[in-house]
């Protein structure tokens, strides 16, 4: 769906560079979120979830200039 999204607004070369898994161990060492949240979160989530909680993706494209001439990195 999201690759979808790029290629609507006009991106060629779509590609996924890199997926990552973060789990709450992880998440928990970043100040965006709070003790009281992460405790939330395990209270929450399955155990078998604790250890891929987020998935972070890297995506590379290229979009190309208007009139056709060139390509602009993006």
């Amino acid at each position: 769906m999201l690759l979808k999204k790029f290629f609507n607004v006009g991106f060629d070369d779509i590609a996924v560079v890199e997926r990552r898994s973060f789990g709450l161990s992880e998440v928990a060492r970043y100040p965006l979120f709070t003790s009281d949240f992460i405790d939330f979160l395990r209270r929450l989530m399955p155990p078998e979830r604790h250890a891929e909680l987020v998935l972070s993706i890297v995506i590379a494209a290229r979009k190309p200039m208007a009139g056709g001439v060139g390509i602009r990195a993006s």
